[in-house]
């Protein structure tokens, strides 16, 4: 009788600990992927108008797209205005410049979980196509000293080609409203400019040089599927 006891208590036991696991996942919160396609978002670039202001030497008005697949891929297009108008320090030279620019890349978001909050890294190909006016109303020779005729070259030609690296966040404000910022490193690629000289700014690059530093802060509009609740489409896919 003793050992029927023990033994039954023995099965028990095995039965209950075979069956903790299995209750132990049944009550664990599964949490779904995002579907393929979480929709669009348009956004602004706040610091073009904010420089313009302040009457910075150069300035780009900016406004993009971009798509959302898993939460995590972003393919996007930028589109801009940049322009400059510089008086040289100690002489009277000018230079001014007014064109648009495109950029097209993709951002990836290393936040695996979807509250609203992405953590951005990215890769953008900037180009421009633009003509500079150069101006000098006291040009002098450099060796003799000596006055010579005013300076003015308009409609010179430029374009550049660059890679830009990014990375930066972006948060959820209210609804749809969405507030991102990025610092970005650019490294220019090629450059074909006139005889007479480089230009001193490119639209969309920045203050010309081999490379530069840059930033936005955009206002987003996120418009599409949201990531938390799935359809009962997307549910019946998962438990397969």
């Amino acid at each position: 009788m003793r050992q029927r006891r023990i033994s039954r208590y023995i099965c028990t036991l095995l039965i209950s600990l075979l069956c903790l696991p299995a209750g132990a996942k049944e009550k664990q919160e599964v949490i779904p992927p995002a579907p393929l396609f979480c929709g669009v978002a348009v956004f602004a670039d706040l610091t073009g108008p904010i420089m313009k202001a302040m009457g910075s030497k150069f300035n780009q008005m900016e406004v993009g797209a971009r798509l959302n697949f898993r939460d995590h891929y972003f393919p996007l297009c930028e589109l801009g205005i940049g322009e400059s108008d510089r008086e040289g320090l100690g002489n009277s030279n000018q230079f001014h410049t007014r064109a648009p620019y495109f950029r097209v890349g993709m951002d990836y978001n290393f936040n695996k979980k979807h509250n609203g909050n992405r953590f951005m890294g990215g890769l953008r190909y900037g180009f421009s196509a633009f003509r500079y006016d150069f101006s000098d109303a006291a040009f002098a020779d450099p060796v003799w000293g000596m006055a010579g005729e005013s300076l003015n070259l308009e409609g010179l030609r430029a374009r550049t080609q660059w890679l830009e690296f990014s990375v930066g966040c972006e948060t959820k404000l209210w609804s749809i409203v969405r507030l991102g910022w990025n610092l970005r490193y650019k490294a220019r690629l090629h450059q074909s400019v006139s005889h007479y000289g480089e230009p001193y700014y490119t639209p969309g690059f920045g203050k010309n040089g081999s490379s530069a530093f840059g930033g936005t802060v955009n206002l987003i509009f996120d418009i599409g599927r949201t990531t938390k609740k799935h359809n009962k489409k997307d549910n019946e896919n998962i438990r397969k």
